[in-house]
C-alpha cells in the first residue's frame, strides 16, 4: 500500500518531520544567506549561502557567465526576489565574500558524507500546503529533496550499481509522492491509482533530477544519478577487467540508453541552463497533465485538475517574464515541448528495467519492484 493516506472531505493535516542536518556538517545554520536571506547551506565558498545561491555562483563562475541588469545595477535581492535579476544577484554574491578561488570544477556543494539511508528511503509523511502559489511552495520542498541527495552522495567517483539504481529510485518514487501530496486531488484518489500515478511520476523525478544534476556537474561525458555516482555511454568505462565481460547486445543497449538519456532532457536543459523554479514547473505540470496508464485516475476531479494546471501555467508565465523579459514566451513554448522529452525519457529508462543489468526490476527490493511492475 502506498504511504500517502487519503485525505477526507473535512481535511486531514499531515506532519512533516523537519530535516535536521547535524551541526558537524553544516556549520552556522542558524545564520541566514548572506545573499538571499534563506537558511545557509554551507560556507565553503566563503560566506554563509543558502542551496539556491550555491549552485547559481558556483554555475555562473564556472559557465563564465555574463549578466545584464536591466535597470541600475542595484535590484533588490532577497529570497523572494532573488532569481528577478541574475546580474545583480552575481554581484551581490561577489559582494558578501563568496570567492571564485574557491569553486572547483567538482565542487559538489556541499560535503558526501554516506549516511544511512533511512532518511530518503523511508516513505515521508506529508503535510499539505495551499494551494496558492503552488510552485515557490514547491521550490522549497524541491530545494530539501537536492539537499538530502546531496548529503547522501558517495564520498568518490565512481560507476552506478545496481544498489545505487535501486537507492536513487527510492529516493524518486517518495519525493513524486510528497510532490503529489501537495495536490488535493491526488490524496483523494483510491490507494491503488495513488500507486498507478507514482508508477510513472517516479519516474519523471527520477530523470529530471539526474538531468539537472548531471548540467551541474563538470562536463565529461557522464551522466549523474542524484547521489553522485554515473553512467558512461561506454559501458565498461569504471569496470575492472575482471568485471568487464559482458555481451555485446548489453553494451549497445547500454550505449544508446545513456545517449538517448542526453539528446532527450539533458542537452535542453544544457542550452537552456534551465534553473530550479523552471525545473519545478514542469514536475508540477507532469502530474496536472497527466499521461499515466489508467488515463481516468482523475475523472472525479477533473474541473480541479484543470485549474491546478492553469495555475501553474500562469505562474510559470509570470516567473518567466519576470526573469526573461524579452523570450518569456519562446522560453515558455521550450519549456511546455519538454514535458514531451520527459515523459519520453520516462519511457526509456523503464524499457530499460527490461534489458539491462543495472535497471533489472527484479534485483531491486521490493518496496521500489512494488511500483516499477505495477
Amino acid at each position: 500500500m502506498i504511504v500517502v493516506s487519503r485525505v477526507e472531505k473535512t481535511g486531514i493535516a499531515y506532519s512533516y518531520p523537519p530535516s535536521t542536518p547535524s551541526p558537524e556538517w553544516f556549520p552556522e545554520l542558524s545564520e541566514n544567506c548572506a545573499v538571499c536571506g534563506d537558511r545557509v547551506h554551507s560556507v565553503r565558498l566563503g560566506s554563509p549561502a543558502c542551496l539556491g545561491c550555491i549552485v547559481f555562483f558556483r554555475r555562473a563562475i564556472i559557465n563564465v557567465s555574463k549578466y545584464k541588469c536591466l535597470k541600475d545595477g542595484d535590484c533588490l535581492i532577497n529570497y523572494e526576489f532573488r532569481s528577478s535579476c541574475r546580474a545583480c544577484r552575481l554581484q551581490k554574491c561577489l559582494q558578501v565574500g563568496m570567492k571564485q578561488s574557491a569553486v572547483k570544477r567538482r565542487d559538489c556543494l556541499g560535503p558526501r558524507k554516506v549516511t544511512p539511508p533511512t532518511a530518503a528511503s523511508t516513505p515521508p509523511v506529508v503535510q499539505r500546503k495551499p494551494e496558492s502559489y503552488i510552485i515557490q511552495n514547491l521550490v522549497k520542498i524541491q530545494d530539501r529533496h537536492f539537499e538530502e541527495h546531496r548529503d547522501q552522495s558517495v564520498s568518490e567517483f565512481r560507476r552506478a550499481t545496481v544498489s545505487d539504481v535501486n537507492k536513487v529510485l527510492k529516493w524518486s518514487i517518495n519525493n513524486a509522492i510528497e510532490w503529489a501530496s501537495q495536490f488535493s486531488p491526488f490524496q483523494l484518489i483510491m490507494n491503488e491509482d495513488q500507486k498507478c500515478v507514482i508508477s510513472e511520476y517516479g519516474f519523471a523525478f527520477l530523470v529530471v533530477d539526474q538531468a539537472f544534476r548531471t548540467i551541474s556537474e563538470t562536463p565529461n561525458g557522464c551522466w549523474y544519478l542524484q547521489n553522485g555516482t554515473y553512467l558512461n555511454s561506454d559501458y565498461l568505462y569504471g569496470l575492472t577487467d575482471e568485471a568487464a565481460k559482458f555481451s555485446n547486445s548489453s553494451i549497445r543497449k547500454h550505449s544508446e540508453f545513456v545517449k538517448s538519456l542526453e539528446k532527450t532532457i539533458k542537452i535542453p536543459f544544457e542550452i537552456m541552463d534551465i534553473d530550479t523554479f523552471e525545473i519545478a514547473a514542469l514536475k508540477s505540470l507532469l502530474l496536472v497533465s497527466p499521461s499515466f496508464p489508467k488515463w481516468t485516475i482523475f475523472a472525479d476531479y477533473q474541473e480541479k485538475m484543470v485549474s491546478l494546471k492553469n495555475k501553474c501555467l500562469n505562474e510559470l508565465m509570470e516567473y518567466l517574464q519576470l526573469n526573461y523579459p524579452d523570450t518569456f514566451m519562446e522560453r515558455y513554448g521550450q519549456l511546455i515541448l519538454l514535458l514531451g522529452n520527459i515523459r519520453c525519457a520516462v519511457k526509456l529508462v523503464y524499457n530499460q528495467t527490461k534489458v539491462s543489468d543495472l535497471f533489472n526490476a527484479y534485483k531491486f527490493d521490493l518496496y521500489v519492484r512494488s511500483f516499477i511492475l505495477t
